[in-house]
């Protein structure tokens, strides 16, 4: 994927955690390899975040098999190397770095001069030079370069680099590797110059937030972020879970005594100062406590106060002054009605006191999201919902606007009302200011969903002009108990979202996600996912169409036939790697695979998966997977599904649009045509037309009909339900359902076949059919059980035991327990 200008994240190396066949391997010129006169420069920016391995930077290998690498070790006594080698001869340069450079995303310059004429070489680093001489070079080189695993050494340090720059006095590369996905690497105009295997390009950590930490919890508890010991927590009333973002682990503490209340919404709020964490109820369940502060030191409760609201403050707003010295509280939702007062918590008095403000008024609501207070005492507060009398009974509104109160004069400034032209919206609790002040991070979401998503938005302070800068986040809000916040870790330069979903007032389940900051747009995102050419290519087409034309004339002119002239075959073209394993007689022509990747040939057996854009495969998907029974899908559920942040009547251009390039697109299959017919479009489809999904579904409605087996179906259809779960990698929430479908009805088909296979002596092919089941349902216990086993009788204990350690590593990660089943008793 072509590189954007302008945002490079950088490509991350899989280091020596990482089996030896998925280690990261980086060839900067991958073809034609250029020659470099006099001087040969590499520049680049590196991050380093190991302190248990060797690992090879960069290496260079000349036409002469002569080899020279920079490395990188962490040594026993502390204190972290580069060094500049001539492979298997000697050491010729030592750069010392800092431990506090250690750490993903903390970027250090690089810079190498190789003088080819004054066989020296010198290393900037640090602000600092470093020089060797006595290379034994020869005045130019054609270099090999490559970065990572390289074809003598297979060491990978845990690294990361970007902007890398190769020029000699003539000619000059850059690379700004800040593509979002495949093995191409292209320089900033465009061109596919590189190639890399198994690329994490970092740019996604950008824009998708990654899941860290789940966990259910059947009793009240709250969370939130300790920015001091880098944890995000949660208290129950017996004990502390913490999960450490720097670590990326999890512990559970039990508190030094009793927590002096009673937990009912547990809301909190952080005092850095004191490094407490305030608990509090509006409206306390009993007589105990209202206000507790937990010492995140020493994990000691002491009691605060009793004080109380009369009515309940569901989703309000809580902050510090600046100085930390008192809690006010703002908005929210009780007693069918919205709240506009704000409160100031007065400990010598033990109550909550009405705070009165002059200048702007702020409409009743909740569901608004507030800052911190800054160093001039003042707070943000963005949107919510409610109304102007604060009556639930009359409706309410979504509110777009921003108001800074001033904690020191108690004056509120309106400083903007937007009207967005999509699906309403509201923000999660926590605002993020820039560090410029110029704008300020929400995490918003359709609250009035059952099931919603969120999704960070970038606000100007200026003028509320916005944009959208990650992907979504599905969350169920069945209840008003349920909770969302956004948090920034400024030593990492990261966003964390932590969900609590409530399923009953005492059941929750917590999640927490992170995003790497700076985030990137949706319209960067979106753009990145377009079809592109280099310069070159395009240049290159346009010479072909050239030759072709003139050919085209001498032939008219002569009137004598010529052999044509020669055509790319559809066999010559790229297919995906699951193809690459069939014989060309396997690949069928008019054929959609649903199950795993998606893939669509056309009639002649090409690939044209690649016309399809996000919003083109989303319609085609939609339309087809409710055409198999001929019932189609109404245009304004397209609408709504497809456009969810627009109205209905203003999607009708943009739907028309979309829909006439989905028909220029299938025009190439044969065997599906799109007709619209009572306000529904519909696919007819004939027998020429193959789609995996369909064909794999009824064959499993065919052994309900006892028509065939369950071991007739996987001998039959392996090939086609072992490319994976439904749509695995299209990640729309309105497919799920589909996908849960088809899972439900595949599971209990393969399921028990497992067994039978592994008793009758079937290891290998027990063993293929766990892995299908494993790659849709990642922690299934059935297949876990028969691939240890499995493995076992073909690769031996050990090898099962390595499988095993990987897999509740995996399971600790995304479940936040240890996995409760011990090796032996799976392998008994």
């Amino acid at each position: 994927m072509p590189a954007l200008q302008g945002n490079a994240q950088g490509l991350q190396f899989n280091s020596n955690d990482s089996l030896l066949s998925k280690r990261t391997s980086y060839v900067v010129f991958a073809d034609d390899k250029p020659t470099f006169n006099d001087h040969l420069s590499i520049s680049f920016d590196l991050s380093l975040w190991d302190n248990d391995h060797l690992g090879y930077v960069f290496n260079i290998t000349d036409t002469k098999g002569n080899s020279y690498s920079l490395t990188y070790i962490f040594n026993h006594n502390g204190s972290p190397t580069l060094n500049f080698n001539i492979d298997s001869k000697s050491n010729k340069i030592e750069i010392p770095l800092n431990l506090t450079q250690l750490k993903k995303r903390k970027w250090i310059r690089v810079k190498a001069d190789i003088n080819l004429k004054a066989n020296t070489v010198s290393f900037f680093v640090n602000n600092k030079w470093y020089k060797a001489k006595d290379f034994g070079f020869e005045g130019k080189i054609t270099p090999e370069l490559t970065f990572g695993k390289n074809k003598h050494y297979s060491d990978v340090p845990n690294m990361a680099i970007k902007n890398l720059t190769i020029n000699d006095d003539s000619k000059k590369y850059y690379f700004p590797l800040n593509e979002w996905n495949g093995h191409n690497v292209h320089t900033g105009d465009g061109d596919a110059v590189g190639y890399v295997d198994h690329p994490a390009w970092l740019i996604n950590e950008s824009y998708f937030w990654t899941p860290k930490f789940k966990r259910t919890l059947n009793e009240v508890a709250g969370l939130n972020f300790d920015v001091n010991q880098q944890m995000l927590f949660m208290f129950k009333k017996d004990s502390l879970i913490q999960y450490n973002v720097q670590g990326d682990n999890v512990v559970s503490k039990p508190y030094n005594n009793k927590i002096p209340m009673t937990l009912l919404l547990g809301k909190s709020i952080i005092n850095n100062k004191q490094n407490k964490c305030y608990v509090y109820e509006v409206q306390p369940p009993d007589s105990l406590h209202s206000i507790a502060a937990l010492d995140l030191s020493t994990l000691k409760w002491e009691a605060v106060g009793k004080a109380l609201i009369k009515q309940q403050r569901h989703h309000h707003n809580i902050f510090f002054d600046k100085d930390q010295n008192n809690i006010y509280l703002f908005g929210g939702y009780g007693s069918f009605s919205y709240h506009k007062d704000f409160f100031k918590y007065q400990q010598t008095t033990d109550s909550w006191e009405k705070v009165l403000f002059t200048g702007d008024t702020i409409s009743p609501r909740f569901f608004s999201g507030s800052s911190q207070a800054d160093e001039n005492n003042e707070v943000y507060i963005f949107g919510g919902y409610g109304n102007q009398s604060g009556n639930q009974i009359i409706g309410g509104k979504h509110f777009y606007d921003l108001y800074r109160i001033n904690l020191t004069t108690r004056v509120i400034k309106k400083c903007w009302e937007i009207s967005p032209d999509e699906e309403p919206f509201v923000s999660a609790n926590n605002l993020i200011l820039s560090k410029d002040k110029k704008f300020f991070y929400a995490l918003c979401y359709p609250h009035e969903k059952p099931k919603t998503n969120l999704r960070l938005y970038k606000f100007s302070v200026k003028d509320g002009s916005y944009e959208i800068v990650s992907g979504t986040i599905p969350v169920a809000s069945e209840r008003i108990e349920s909770d969302f916040n956004l948090f920034f870790n400024p030593k990492q330069d990261e966003f964390f979202c932590a969900t609590q979903e409530f399923t009953s007032p005492l059941q929750s389940t917590v999640k927490i996600y992170a995003l790497t900051s700076p985030p990137v747009s949706q319209q960067a995102y979106l753009s990145s996912q377009q079809t592109s050419t280099s310069r070159f290519n395009g240049a290159y087409k346009y010479l072909i169409a050239f030759v072709i034309l003139i050919c085209g004339a001498v032939w008219y002119f002569i009137k004598r036939p010529k052999p044509k002239a020669d055509t790319l075959k559809a066999d010559d073209e790229i297919v995906p790697d699951f193809y690459t394993k069939k014989k060309e007689a396997d690949i069928k022509p008019n054929a959609v695979y649903l199950l795993g990747e998606f893939i669509v040939f056309n009639k002649n057996g090409k690939d044209i998966t690649y016309l399809f854009s996000p919003k083109i495969k989303q319609l085609f998907i939609l339309i087809l997977l409710n055409s198999k029974d001929a019932h189609g899908v109404v245009s304004k559920k397209i609408s709504t599904i497809l456009w969810p942040d627009k109205e209905v009547v203003k999607t009708k251009n943009i739907k028309g649009v979309t829909i006439n390039h989905l028909r220029n697109i299938i025009a190439d299959i044969e065997g599906v045509e799109l007709s619209f017919l009572n306000d529904t479009y519909c696919f007819k489809l004939s027998e020429s037309f193959f789609c995996d999904y369909f064909t794999v579904t009824d064959a499993i409605n065919q052994i309900h009909d006892h028509n065939i087996t369950a071991e007739q179906f996987i001998t039959d259809q392996f090939d086609l339900f072992a490319r994976g779960g439904l749509l695995q990698y299209v990640p729309e929430t309105w497919l799920d359902d589909a996908k849960l479908s088809f899972e439900e009805s595949l599971m209990p088909v393969i399921l028990p076949e497992i067994k039978k296979l592994y008793e009758n002596g079937d290891y290998k092919k027990a063993l293929d059919v766990c892995r299908v089941v494993l790659n849709i349902d990642p922690f299934n216990d059935i297949a876990l059980k028969y691939k240890l086993k499995s493995l076992r009788r073909i690769k031996g204990i050990d090898y099962a035991k390595k499988v095993y350690d990987e897999f509740v590593t995996e399971y600790q990660k995304s479940m936040g327990s240890e996995y409760p089943v011990h090796f032996e008793k799976i392998c008994k």
